[in-house]
């Protein structure tokens, strides 16, 4: 596997992001099994809950994929009768247009959730970014609302709109059905010349019309009268709170989910509520770089935009440049999950800042040996560090609404966490001194012991406790299985262009593609001209580059420094005799872009980043002794194989020296090569086959030549002719 390299970032390639086209209009219950039975840890005194987004302004079919999505849950809400279930309805406001519904299917969905069929559901409407338009009617026909302190519920009508009384009695029905908000409150918040009242009485406080208060002096008597003013009438969730309407302030999931009794996990969306899951799986391997974070986002996207509701997210890495990490848990973290769940499946590692990916996710599921966070390829200290702290925080933790410092604490070293407990409830959460002391409710908290030192290293099992990972199984099928994952639903694997890329930069393969370059070079230097030897090994260091590339371990520093390696070398074989400073600086320069090739750094930082260097340089030794064993191949078998023969020439027979005479006697005798001079090579001189060197220029074979020097037992020639 590869990782990224600290403080190097390589230069993205072009990337064409598709069109973010987000399919699917509800969510629902956090397991993702419609049918699911409840998780053996559930609190058995909570109620069946159910979590359903609809999206507004309510057009179109969104009413009636609305119903369709109830009444696939209900054997689910109704199987602990006659205890009620929870059906958490979430009006999803964000849109510009959310204003915009239609009368008539508000009030069709309005009458469907205070029909008979639902008697035994109790229904929350929650408004987290508060409502206005017709959709009023689908939260007035709730058992109850939840909406943050200054959210906004109202008007039901634009101050300008014709409300005749088939609309009034509408709202007036619907209120009547339920009594969250009384009726004439009700028809207040659509008309405009509505006069409706609050009136405090010694039997108790009512909201009636003007003409009723009459009757009402009548059978009680009064207090005091308030007028609600303007109309139509809106509320905040504050003064919605005060008046009796909001039976929950809620800001976040959080808030709501400890109102209601339930666990938080309860009120996440489900997407696979309006038909199933669409599942799509995103590998995430090696080094984390901006290149990767382009691929992943973009093949997110065209699944998304081609009707995914569930990612799942398979983490094997070890970080790599830790803001390219932040940038994709960010834009991770942004997705809406009541329409598409994002899974972290990490089968084997995400160690390093490869775990706020994993982390940013809606949920994360491990096996049970697979690493969380610790040591990784990225080296995080100082200001850096600091950095990526206050971007989490910013990011990540805010928009998930999530504690901070455990998630941190698998990354950054030194950040110390605790397990903290909440006086009363009992909740266990795991919290540094400075989170704790930020957060408002820190009174009801207490640290106890210290959970761990960061960068905190969990496996699947200890992650679970800690609440960090939803699931743990031992492979994919358990995930299928956690998720109901099952049937139709198509999960798209790697493509064979991700599967080639993958295969070509594991440790194994990649030093082989560097062998088979390597022996392509061996025969291009022992056969005239550029053929087939030369073409293999351009070949064979293009792809192994390449590759490293893709997966963020190599640049154009390895590449340079290769290049320039190979350079030193041929210099020193075929135009300096010997093996001097070129021949040595040139194999070291080949020998430190393989290794820096093959890891994810540059200086060791962390015990994690010098034990991958230590296998880096054993994948070199290894691939020498290749080398060494494969240069005696190539000399023994290879002229000799069928089809080969002519790619690389067979050595000439040996043959006596002839007599014994002197070698200084042999300057200006004259012969004929039998072997490729590169610079070394064998001369048939005065009839005896001789050891022989060119003096510096590429002599190939039957070529004259004379001996112009013997230096230290060696035989110098030059090609007769040459000046």
């Amino acid at each position: 596997m590869r990782h990224g390299r600290v403080g190097r970032d390589h230069s993205a390639l072009p990337a064409v992001l598709a069109t973010l086209l987000v399919a699917g209009l509800l969510g629902g219950q956090p397991c993702g099994r419609c049918d699911a039975d409840p998780p053996a840890d559930a609190d058995p005194a909570a109620p069946e809950t159910v979590a359903l987004t609809i999206r507004l302004p309510i057009v179109g079919t969104r009413d009636t994929l609305a119903r369709a999505a109830i009444l696939r849950q209900l054997d689910r809400l109704e199987r602990r009768l006659p205890r009620r279930g929870l059906l958490v309805v979430r009006f999803d406001a964000s849109a510009e247009d959310a204003a915009a519904s239609d009368f008539g299917r508000s009030l069709d969905l309005a009458r469907f959730l205070t029909s008979p069929r639902l008697s035994g559901v109790k229904t929350v409407a929650w408004l987290p970014e508060g409502m206005a338009g017709h959709a009023v009617l689908a939260a007035l026909a709730c058992d109850a609302i939840a909406m943050p302190p200054d959210a906004v519920c109202g008007p039901a009508a634009d101050h300008d709109a014709e409300v005749d009384e088939a609309m009034r009695a509408a709202y007036r029905e619907i209120a009547a059905r339920r009594r969250t908000v009384p009726p004439a409150v009700a028809v207040a918040m659509i008309d405009r010349q509505a006069d409706v009242l609050r009136v405090s009485t010694d039997a108790g406080e009512e909201f009636i019309s003007r003409p009723d208060l009459a009757a009402v002096r009548a059978r009680a008597a009064v207090v005091a009268v308030e007028e609600l003013r303007p109309t139509p009438l809106e509320f905040t969730g504050r003064r919605g709170r005060e008046l009796g309407f909001v039976t929950h302030l809620a800001k976040a999931p959080a808030d709501l989910a400890r109102g209601l009794g339930v666990g938080e996990g309860a009120l996440v969306g489900d997407p696979s509520l309006e038909g199933g899951w669409q599942g799509v799986q995103v590998v995430i391997s090696g080094a984390i770089g901006a290149d990767a974070v382009a691929r992943t986002r973009s093949r997110i996207e065209r699944a998304v935009g081609d009707g995914a509701n569930f990612v799942c997210v398979r983490i094997d890495s070890a970080g790599g440049v830790a803001e390219q990490s932040l940038v994709l848990a960010n834009w991770l973290a942004g997705l809406d999950s009541t329409r598409v769940r994002t899974v972290a499946w990490v089968p084997m590692e995400a160690r390093g800042d490869a775990a706020l990916v994993a982390l940013a996710c809606d949920e994360l599921v491990m096996r049970p040996t697979a690493v969380l966070g610790g040591e990784g390829a990225a080296a995080l200290d100082g200001r850096r560090a600091d950095s990526l702290a206050m971007a989490w925080r910013g990011g990540v933790a805010r928009i998930r609404n999530r504690s901070w410092s455990l998630p941190l604490a698998t990354v950054l070293p030194g950040l110390k966490v605790f397990r903290a407990q909440q006086q009363g409830t009992g909740r266990v959460e795991y919290f540094s001194e400075q989170e704790l002391a930020d957060r408002g409710d820190r009174d009801e908290w207490r640290l106890g012991a210290e959970f761990g030192t960061g960068p905190v290293r969990l496996d699947g099992t200890s992650a679970a406790t800690a609440g960090l990972a939803a699931h743990v199984v031992d492979d994919f099928a358990g995930l299928r299985r956690a998720y109901g994952l099952d049937g139709d639903v198509a999960l798209s694997e790697p493509g064979w262009a991700d599967r080639l890329l993958e295969a070509l930069a594991s440790p194994g393969l990649a030093w082989l593609v560097l062998l088979i370059g390597v022996a392509g070079l061996s025969i291009e230097l022992k056969t005239p001209g550029f053929g087939f030897g030369g073409f293999v090994a351009m070949v064979a260091f293009i792809v192994y580059f390449w590759s490293q590339y893709l997966h963020g371990t190599s640049g154009w520093l390895e590449v340079m420094l290769f290049l320039a390696g190979l350079v030193c070398l041929l210099a020193e074989i075929f135009v300096l005799p010997g093996f001097g400073i070129l021949g040595l600086g040139g194999g070291l320069l080949v020998i430190s872009s393989l290794v820096l090739a093959s890891q994810s750094f540059i200086v060791p930082m962390n015990d994690y980043q010098l034990k991958q260097m230590q296998w880096s340089l054993l994948g070199v030794l290894g691939l020498a002794a290749a080398i060494a064993l494969l240069a005696v191949v190539l000399r023994r078998w290879l002229p000799a194989a069928p089809g080969l023969r002519h790619v690389l020439l067979a050595p000439p027979a040996l043959e006596p020296f002839g007599d014994d005479k002197s070698l200084d006697g042999l300057v200006g005798a004259e012969g004929v090569t039998t072997t490729r001079l590169a610079p070394a090579g064998k001369a048939r001189l005065g009839g005896a086959l001789r050891d022989v060197t060119s003096d510096g220029a590429l002599v190939e074979p039957g070529v004259a030549v004379r001996v112009v020097a013997v230096r230290g037992g060696r035989v110098v020639v030059r090609a007769v002719g040459d000046t």
